[in-house]
């Protein structure tokens, strides 16, 4: 049965949203960053796909997800971004939706942060919402009806990786993320809430989706020094969100336990005012070019 009940909101536009920030290598420290105020520069680039024609090993299937966490912590102010400071922002799209319903529609988005792997087909219910979907793609929010919907992640060749059922809360949006698991790939639902803060404020949350390099801590730029609102953060979870007046703030993502004021990754991120935002940490396509981070508004 064919039911076309998918509107995505930049209907006429290509599904596929890409951007990300590659990093130092894995077990590599990084030259240190400028001292908050002057800002720093953020790598960008585009990975290498591997050669379509290397076959793709069937693998299990995969488990389950995990819980999505929220809060209100407390607010911070930003420092003002240097000569060079990037920034990696996907602006979240909002309804109405012109041709639904709010109370029969929720939005999907999805984000592939699985490595080794070729670029996906993915499909909500009957509909191909992203193809050559590769390692940091994110597709924007798509209009889907609410209830249980089927996501399948599959390959150029047909070959299924993951199906199963997500579920679609009304009036609500959720990003499905690609993930990488000891035993294959695994779909994993997160709820995009919005923080709960006061009115004029920012918010941001983590979520580590990288299997074997994490935990992390992630240390953001402030006025004349840095602070760690992010703790010991595990594969799978997604912390609650601290609030921050709007600006532009350097990122530090560090592994757990490691020396001080050495970083294996960095971001940037320009936040507005009323907005959530979600940091996103995970493997880069190749193993050697070790994490990617990715800034969106949920």
């Amino acid at each position: 049965m064919n039911r076309q009940s998918y509107y995505p909101d930049n209907y006429d536009d290509a599904p596929i949203v890409s951007t990300a920030a590659v990093d130092n290598e894995a077990g590599t420290p990084v030259i240190p960053l400028p001292n908050p105020g002057e800002g720093g520069p953020v790598a960008d680039g585009n990975t290498s796909i591997p050669d379509a024609n290397v076959p793709v090993i069937p693998l299990p299937n995969p488990g389950e997800g995990g819980p999505v966490a929220d809060g209100n912590p407390p607010i911070y102010r930003p420092i003002i971004p240097g000569v060079g400071g990037g920034v990696t922002i996907i602006p979240g799209i909002t309804f109405p939706c012109f041709s639904c319903n709010n109370n029969s529609y929720g939005r999907v988005r999805f984000l592939n942060a699985s490595n080794g792997y070729q670029p996906f087909f993915v499909y909500l219910g009957n509909w191909l919402v992203a193809s050559r979907f590769g390692n940091g793609d994110m597709t924007t929010y798509l209009q889907a009806t609410s209830g249980s919907q089927t996501v399948t992640i599959s390959g150029s060749n047909g070959y299924v990786y993951v199906q199963k059922q997500i579920t679609v809360r009304a009036g609500s949006s959720m990003t499905v993320a690609i993930i990488n698991t000891a035993s294959g790939l695994d779909i994993m639902e997160i709820s995009d809430i919005s923080c709960n803060a006061p009115t004029g404020t920012s918010c941001l949350r983590v979520s580590n989706l990288s299997l074997n390099l994490g935990p992390f801590d992630v240390s953001i730029g402030n006025q004349n020094s840095n602070y760690t609102p992010f703790t010991n953060v595990r594969y799978r979870e997604v912390t609650p969100y601290t609030s921050f007046y709007p600006g532009w703030y350097q990122l530090y993502i560090s592994r757990t336990g490691s020396l001080p004021n050495v970083s294996v990754a960095t971001a940037a991120a320009n936040m507005s005012a009323n907005t959530s935002y979600t940091l996103y940490i995970f493997n880069a396509a190749n193993a050697t070019d070790g994490l990617r981070t990715m800034v969106v508004s949920n």
